[in-house]
């Protein structure tokens, strides 16, 4: 704006001077008005071309920063996703080994309480250990028929797979 007053102000000027002069004068007047006119028209298409160029710049400087977070949030997403899904897994696996370690504490358990009952046992000379569902009976007991009801006992038991009877008998 202060370019196209100061156009019109030496326009002004320009035209009153050329007034008081000669008619060649007016005309050399004339022409380097003209000139200095066109030298503005020029000017300010430069800085309209370079506006432009930098408006385009800056939109496509903006789209490529667009692309470039919206791959790097998809990246994220991924990286998260394929985290969740590792940590399902993993406590997947550590709740079903949980589970296997409370299964053979409660077939101990059981073992345990099934050889108190027995009247012809004394359950606390025998020991009773459960791996993956396979019980291992050891101690010490009186006779060898004590030895094997503690292991027919073990094997009625729901979820034992095996027994081990390393019982020993007291001579």
């Amino acid at each position: 704006m202060k370019n196209m007053n100061r156009l019109a102000l030496l326009a002004f000027l320009s035209t009153l001077t050329v007034a008081a002069c000669s008619p060649s004068e007016r005309e050399q007047a004339e022409e380097s008005a003209e000139e200095t006119m066109q030298q503005a028209e020029d000017a300010a298409e430069d800085a309209a071309d370079e506006t432009q160029d930098a408006a385009n710049d800056a939109a496509d400087a903006s789209g490529d920063a667009w692309d470039e977070t919206k791959d790097a949030a998809g990246e994220a997403w991924d990286e998260t996703k394929d985290a969740a899904d590792s940590a399902w897994d993993e406590t997947k696996a550590a709740a079903g080994e949980a589970g296997e370690f409370l299964s053979d504490a409660a077939i101990t358990g059981r073992v345990k309480a099934a050889l108190v009952e027995a009247n012809q046992i004394d359950a606390m000379n025998i020991n009773v250990e459960t791996i993956d569902g396979n019980v291992v009976l050891s101690g010490v007991v009186a006779s060898d028929d004590i030895a094997d009801l503690a292991a027919q006992i073990a094997e009625g038991i729901e979820g034992v797979k095996s027994v081990e009877n390393d019982i020993e008998v007291q001579n």
